[in-house]
């Protein structure tokens, strides 16, 4: 069988590879394509080609079509987005009808697509994609066959409820109007998930692959494991001693929050209250929190940012380095940490008793 994977994103990334290395003897390795959607990812480009993990490697720029991508944004804002309260949903119900006309406005520019120079995607019995939220897959979509296996973009990520009072999208889904979304769209084979439990009405009715990530990581040997980090770690040039006291701080969006300030408040408190005695201080931010945290590294040299577009997932995986602490605020990624002397979720009560936002009631 042949293998198409799209990867947009640092999990589904990290995923891939987690599958991908274990086919390093077969005669039919699969392929990879890598956008740009996430800044950054692209740098993973020559490493991947250098690893012989996959027959082809392909890079797509999705940003010489920027007003595709305006589109696109628009005609999702009203769908992905949980709503809370009723002044959201009168904004949202606006976004909806722009993002209808978003649609057939995108379906025009589809068309104009020019994909990689190599890539022949008839040539492939699945296509594991995400979500119309870029040029490549919206464009996959719309090419009307039925091999695309939707991969969610996090772990769990269809699990729970997506609270929506106006289901006219629902509605022009099932009208063949516009496209679905998260895997509920007619040309999706199958849905692959870590978890089959308590899934989004959107996957009903399509057959469900359960993979768990939690399992991928533990099958692998230790060759393996360190073989995958030290892709990410040539690719973005970071080396630790070995003997070198590692402590980590994940980061969290903080609903409503924009200014950096607080980020980094935050992030100074932690390192005060939880970092004494490391060598050095890793700060993995989430990958949809873009502060600058440049202003850290400044005043404390231990501190070292990790670039939001890698998988913090992947310093499980060595067997060159030890992280003495992980701390984070609410992080789904602190779970794959076995070998940490200490794993602290503080909980988004600890904003509040700092006197930061916080999302949740404490």
């Amino acid at each position: 069988m042949k293998i198409l994977y799209v990867c947009e994103r640092p999990y589904n990334l990290f995923r891939t590879l987690l599958k991908a290395v274990k086919c390093f003897d077969d005669n039919d390795k699969p392929d990879i394509l890598i956008t740009n959607y996430t800044k950054g990812m692209c740098d993973m480009c020559n490493e991947l080609i250098n690893s012989k993990m996959f027959d082809n490697v392909y890079y797509f720029d999705g940003y010489k079509f920027k007003t595709f991508i305006r589109s696109i944004k628009g005609m999702n804002r009203f769908a992905v987005e949980k709503i809370s309260d009723i002044k959201d949903h009168i904004i949202s119900f606006f976004y909806l009808i722009g993002g209808f006309f978003n649609y057939i406005k995108a379906q025009q520019m589809a068309k104009k697509i020019t994909l990689p120079e190599g890539l022949d995607l008839d040539k492939y019995d699945e296509i594991s994609i995400n979500d119309l939220t870029s040029t490549i897959n919206f464009y996959l979509y719309r090419r009307k066959n039925k091999n695309l296996i939707y991969v969610e973009h996090g772990k769990n990520a269809l699990s729970g409820k997506y609270l929506k009072v106006l289901n006219l999208h629902k509605i022009l889904t099932k009208l063949r109007i516009i496209p679905g979304i998260r895997g509920s769209n007619q040309y999706v084979k199958a849905i692959e998930v870590s978890k089959n439990k308590n899934l989004i009405s959107d996957t009903k009715g399509k057959e469900i692959r359960e993979l768990s990530i939690d399992k991928l990581v533990n099958d692998l040997t230790t060759e393996q494991g360190e073989f995958i980090y030290q892709l990410y770690a040539k690719s973005y040039n970071f080396n630790f001693p070995e003997t070198s006291i590692i402590d980590m701080f994940m980061t969290t969006p903080i609903d409503g929050e924009t200014s950096d300030n607080i980020y980094i408040s935050v992030c100074e408190e932690v390192i005060k209250e939880f970092m004494s005695g490391s060598d050095i201080i890793l700060i993995k931010p989430h990958p949809d929190d873009r502060t600058n945290y440049t202003p850290i590294i400044n005043k404390n040299k231990r501190c070292t940012i990790i670039p939001p577009y890698i998988s913090a997932e992947i310093f499980t995986l060595s067997t060159s380095i030890k992280i003495r602490k992980l701390i984070n605020i609410d992080s789904s990624a602190s779970g794959y940490f076995k070998s940490v002397d200490e794993d602290i979720t503080l909980g988004y009560k600890y904003l509040y008793e700092k006197g930061f936002s916080y999302t949740d009631n404490p």
